[in-house]
């Protein structure tokens, strides 16, 4: 199979289906699967992928978490089960379209991650985000680039693709870290040795995101740093965190964790 699309979906009722419908008709006659991974949604999204589009799109297979995992939970998941020579992830809510990220799958050059950007000159923004969220895009990705030293003008646009090569290297290795999710499948990537590059691309904001406006930039900020602790020599301390306090704290989420991959978190 030359194609694997994963999608991440929670609570996505509203936004997806125009975003389905137009991903569904396009890779009618492609090698492709689109694998949507609904995770802890409690608005229908899984009812309504099963009735309005099943029936007309065999392309299209659908994993269910119970748990809410998260956008890198729902994609480790995807990954896992996905068949593809190339993988692709996109958002649920059509910010990209598909002629966009055929782009970047077709201009994928060999064992690489291709990643989309909103930042660069030739990008094109049909519908650009509040001021507070570019304000905010702009100092997360000061901060990866300080701490991690990857050059990149945007590693959270949700349009990536990948060689199978790559995602089956970093797979048994990444982690659902929520917020660093990207920035952690980024590094580890690069650390691998393969490259990782940035292409323009044309989006679009869609209203109805469940980002917090000042919870979400907070969340990523701490979910970095201590991303960046676990790669440092005080690596350690983080994981003492985690099997004692952490575990207290966090016990939900590491059983979610655990019901990705069948596995201990």
């Amino acid at each position: 199979m030359q194609l694997s699309l994963l999608i991440p979906a929670y609570n996505e009722r509203n936004r997806i289906a125009p975003m389905l419908e137009a991903y569904s008709v396009s890779t009618r006659s492609m090698d492709c699967e689109i694998l949507i991974i609904v995770n802890g949604s409690s608005d229908g999204t899984e009812a309504l992928i099963e009735t309005e589009f099943l029936p007309r799109f065999p392309q299209l297979r659908l994993i269910v978490i119970p748990e809410p995992v998260g956008k890198g939970g729902a994609l480790i998941r995807g990954m896992m089960e996905a068949r593809g020579d190339t993988i692709a992830f996109v958002d649920a809510d059509g910010s990209t379209a598909p002629e966009s990220l055929f782009e970047l799958v077709h201009a994928l050059r060999g064992d690489e991650i291709l990643v989309a950007s909103r930042w660069l000159p030739e990008s094109e923004i049909d519908t650009p985000q509040s001021r507070s969220r570019r304000v905010g895009s702009r100092i997360f990705n000061r901060a990866v680039r300080l701490l991690f030293g990857l050059r990149l003008t945007d590693t959270q646009c949700g349009a990536k693709v990948m060689s199978r090569a790559v995602m089956q290297t970093v797979l048994p290795r990444i982690g659902a870290t929520q917020w660093a999710f990207d920035v952690d499948l980024l590094y580890r990537i690069r650390r691998a040795g393969f490259p990782v590059r940035e292409q323009a691309t044309r989006w679009t904001d869609v209203s109805g995101s469940k980002v917090h406006p000042v919870l979400a930039p907070l969340g990523m900020l701490l979910a970095i740093s201590r991303l960046r602790l676990l790669y440092s020599p005080l690596a350690g301390l983080v994981h003492l965190w985690d099997r004692t306090l952490g575990i207290r704290l966090f016990r939900r989420r590491l059983a979610r964790m655990k019901s990705i991959r069948g596995t201990a978190a």
